[in-house]
């Protein structure tokens, strides 16, 4: 499978690097005024040293080295005139003390960028393009139950553009429909990004399934066959010292265990694309009842079935840890509306008492949904306490936090340790609630003495409302 040059490609790239189609890809820098003003012009001698394949050299500055690369060798004022002036010797003229590189423009070979060059009058500048190399990605043997194909495969070369570095694709990518060698042809030595996906990926998100899904930089040597083995993801079956358990039960809207449910363990890294490690998906028996073992601790994890996720936070998986976590389905998403009734719920308190919304009518709720893993609600509840804390005489007004974390036990953890005691502490059991809250957190709602929410939002500003609400009621 030989890799060609696209005309879609060269059309992106115009328009990326602002190029008329006038001149093709007749991208080198044209000099600012004030480059010209500061800077006299030097001629340089291009010098080609050794073998390489039938081209012509182009010059463009260091802060734009995709105009080497995408120019054509047809003279024009978008780009720096090279002047042949023997065998295998060209000028050009440059300004003194800026910073160049050398392309090579040829049929046979991309990819050729030398090394950074300073300007000076009389300076002679050797580049060696080489001869061509040729990649190879090898998707031959894939693990049984890693999904591969069909895939693309695409291989960007590493430019410099405005300044910063990138990487650019220079043709459409390599379809691959069924396992078998990916070769590339006719490529200059220097850095590259692999990008290869299995072409349905899609659906391997949804259903959390080891696949092909790689960005990997590699060096190209020239004149070489540069194999490369891809780098499929990790299915973990091993059990090592130290390695945690995960054990749970899924349950239906009114509390019935499921069985058959597919439920899915990834690790949840930094970067969301990086699908590195896979454990086996594991089915819930006749109670609902499933379990991982032999998991990696000390990592951030997310648990999935049925479209819904369960995050499982690093330092809740440490060395032989046991974690015990419930999934409930089908729960139907609490109805919250300015001017509207809330609907009721259930509500586990932290001193042991079960109780449920509606036993604090006659008094205005101030309700604020949050869980021990997110950061900016951990960073407003404070905030939260303190203005509780100059409400805490008045016997009308209840701040509630209720937390939508699935592990009590991490909830009460937190409370008890983060001195949070002007607040009312509550949790949301999903096993009790076939209504719950589902949407993002730190999120507030304001609910007056009637029971009818008069303001919700996140990062709500709850005096204001609470002062219009309790000088109303006085009125």
């Amino acid at each position: 499978m030989e890799w060609r040059g696209c005309l879609v490609c060269t059309v992106f790239l115009g328009v990326l690097l602002g190029v008329g189609p006038e001149h093709g890809m007749a991208l080198a820098v044209n000099p600012s005024a004030a480059d010209s003003a500061s800077a006299p012009d030097v001629e340089v001698v291009l010098k080609l040293d050794g073998a390489s394949v039938k081209g012509t050299p182009t010059v463009a500055r260091v802060e734009n080295t995709s105009r080497a690369l995408y120019a054509t060798t047809k003279p024009s004022p978008d780009f720096i005139e090279v002047k042949e002036i023997g065998r295998g010797e060209w000028t050009c003229v440059l300004k003194s003390g800026k910073r160049y590189v050398v392309g090579w423009i040829s049929d046979e070979m991309f990819g050729y960028l030398s090394e950074p060059f300073q300007a000076r009058e009389g300076l002679r500048v050797p580049f060696s393009p080489g001869m061509p190399a040729t990649f190879e990605y090898d998707l031959r043997r894939p693990p049984k139950d890693v999904k591969t194909t069909p895939a693309q495969v695409m291989l960007l070369r590493e430019i410099t553009h405005e300044g910063k570095r990138t990487f650019l694709s220079w043709a459409m990518p390599n379809k691959v429909k069924k396992p078998s060698m990916v070769k590339i042809k006719g490529l200059a030595a220097g850095t590259y990004e692999i990008s290869a996906r299995t072409a349905d990926s899609s659906t391997h998100f949804k259903t959390h399934t080891p696949m092909l899904y790689e960005d990997r930089i590699v060096e190209i040597k020239p004149g070489a066959v540069n194999r490369v083995e891809p780098n499929y993801p990790e299915i973990d079956t091993t059990i090592q010292p130290g390695d945690l358990t995960i054990r749970g039960v899924v349950y239906g809207r009114k509390g019935k265990p499921l069985r058959r449910k597919t439920v899915c363990l990834t690790p949840n890294p930094a970067s969301p694309l990086d699908l590195k490690l896979y454990y086996p998906a594991a089915k819930t028996d006749r109670e609902g009842r499933f379990e991982f073992t032999g998991v990696r601790p000390n990592m951030h994890m997310v648990l999935w079935c049925d479209e819904r996720s369960l995050m499982l936070r690093s330092d809740w998986a440490g060395e032989d840890a046991t974690i015990s976590v419930n999934f409930v389905l089908g729960r139907t998403k609490l109805d919250i509306q300015v001017d509207r009734r809330i609907d009721d719920i259930t509500i586990d308190w932290r001193d042991g008492q079960v109780g449920r919304l509606s036993d604090l009518a006659g008094k205005v709720v101030v309700l604020d949904f949050w869980a021990t893993w997110c950061a900016p609600c951990i960073r407003s509840l404070p905030d939260l306490n303190a203005l509780a804390g100059k409400c805490g005489n008045r016997q009308d007004v209840v701040f509630v936090a209720l937390s939508i974390d699935h592990i009590r036990g991490v909830w009460e953890q937190k409370v008890d340790s983060a001195g949070w005691t002007a607040l009312r502490h509550g949790w949301q059991d999903r096993q009790k609630n076939p209504v719950g809250y589902q949407g993002g957190i730190p999120y507030c709602v304001i609910i007056d003495q009637n029971g009818i929410v008069r303001a919700e939002g996140h990062f709500l500003k709850v005096k204001p409302v609470l002062d219009r609400i309790l000088t109303s009621a006085e009125h």
